[in-house]
């Protein structure tokens, strides 16, 4: 038995150098990325171990990461990640 498919090839192109060049991002992005990739983290990461006091009975230790003063520091991180994540936006939309 003879099979009569056909050989489809995908035809792939490789970035030339022009393409290389206009691809390169700007590095404050890919720090900002990463940094609001770790804030999300640690949220999710106190939330778990409020949960998990809360469960065993650790009331004073989830007390001590409920307070005012812990998540203000996690909204001015937010806010200056923010801030750099839209000033890298600028300057890639700038280029």
């Amino acid at each position: 038995m003879h099979s009569n498919k056909h050989h489809e090839t995908s035809v792939v192109q490789l970035p030339t150098e022009d393409r290389k060049k206009a691809m390169k991002t700007n590095p404050l992005l890919i720090v900002t990325g990463k940094g609001l990739k770790y804030l999300v983290l640690a949220i999710a990461g106190f939330a778990i171990a409020i949960v998990v006091f809360q469960v065993f009975g650790a009331f004073s230790l989830a007390n001590s990461l409920l307070s005012i003063d812990v998540w203000i520091w996690f909204l001015r991180v937010a806010v200056a990640l923010f801030c750099l994540f839209a000033i890298a936006m600028i300057f890639e939309s700038w280029r």
